[in-house]
Formats: structure tokens, C-alpha cells, sequence
């Protein structure tokens, strides 16, 4: 599977069709979409009702899914039709988008990983004045600048959270690496 791969309600109404399954089985979907909250009624009402109602059914069948929301419905499924006569081949469909689902999620999971080994940006906390606030402050807008907003929000929530000034700076410095510039110029000066 590449990573740019991109699972619709379509392609799994497509996929219900594929396998020659019974109406029931497009009639799951639906309930599954309208238990989740996808849809406001049955697609199957919203695609013969206003223009309006179809613009929702066909943005909502265009929709690219997460892994998470290929596994709901999916599951949702297998669970209504599992005494279903046609449950066997069904199975190999539902098999099918799971297994795209679970490969979605390892990637999203090696992603994670990725980011979390990159190399820390630098933050420069000699203009902070030494204030615990400020130098959150810094290195917040270190990590957004260098598209780490997720990281951000989370050393803002653990660095708020901490009992000490050294804690909360070892926090930070998890997630950048904090500098000195006007320390790191003494010292090279101390040198020359």
C-alpha cells in the first residue's frame, strides 16, 4: 500500500456492488453512517431527496476516511449482517478495508515516530529574562514555526503542569533545544 492511498464511502458501496451483496448490506452502511453521525439521514433517503440532500450524500461518498472511521463502519456492518446468509462473502470485503485500515494506522504510527526522532529545533531563551512563562512562550512559537504545533500544545500542557522552574525546563528541553546565545558569545569571547 503507498501512503497516498485514499478509501471513500464510495469505494466501499462500490465494493458492496463488487461482491454481487444484497441491498441489506448498502442498508448497513447507511445505518452505520447515520449511528456515527456522518450522515443526518439514510443515504439511501438522501439520494432521492432534494438537491441539497444530494450535495450531502455525495460530499459525504467523496469524503477520504481515517483508519479509525474505515474500522467503525466496517465493524458496525459486520455486526448487523452476522447471521446474514450472504456473511461469507461479505467477509472478504470487510477483511479487505480492514487490512487497508490497520496498514493506515501503522503509517500514521511510524509518522508519530518520525517526528518524535527528528532533530529538535533550537530556541534561543536568552530573551526571556528568565521568566518560566516567557520561555514557554519562546518555545512554542519555536515548534509552530517549525510545524510542530501538536508538540507545542503538548510542552505547553506539561510544562504548566510541573511543580518546579527546573522541571518545567527539563520538559521543554525535550522538545527543543534551548540556548543561551548571549551565554554561548561570552564564552567565545572567553576563548579568543
Amino acid at each position: 500500500m503507498n501512503n497516498n492511498q485514499v478509501v471513500t464511502i464510495g469505494d466501499i458501496r462500490e465494493a458492496l456492488y463488487d461482491a454481487y451483496l444484497d441491498t441489506e448490506y448498502r442498508e448497513a452502511m447507511a445505518h452505520a453512517l447515520m449511528n456515527l453521525g456522518y450522515v443526518s439521514d439514510s443515504p439511501l433517503n438522501l439520494s432521492f431527496g432534494t438537491p441539497k440532500q444530494q450535495k450531502e450524500i455525495k460530499e459525504v461518498e467523496e469524503r477520504p476516511l481515517d483508519s479509525n472511521q474505515i474500522s467503525e463502519i466496517i465493524h458496525l456492518m459486520m455486526y448487523e449482517m452476522r447471521n446474514d446468509f450472504q456473511y461469507g462473502r461479505f467477509k472478504p470485503v470487510a477483511l479487505k478495508f480492514l487490512n487497508i485500515s490497520e496498514k493506515m494506522k501503522n503509517i500514521n504510527q511510524e509518522n508519530k515516530k518520525e517526528n518524535i526522532t527528528k532533530e529538535k529545533p533550537k530556541c534561543n531563551i536568552h530573551d526571556a529574562f528568565g521568566t518560566m512563562l516567557e520561555i514557554i512562550g519562546l518555545a512554542s512559537k519555536t515548534l509552530k514555526e517549525n510545524n510542530m504545533v501538536a508538540e507545542s500544545r503538548r510542552m505547553i500542557e506539561r510544562a504548566t503542569t510541573s511543580y518546579s522552574y527546573d522541571e518545567a525546563l527539563d520538559i521543554i528541553n525535550e522538545y527543543v533545544e534551548t540556548i543561551d546565545r548571549n551565554k554561548e558569545q561570552e564564552e567565545e569571547e572567553e576563548f579568543e
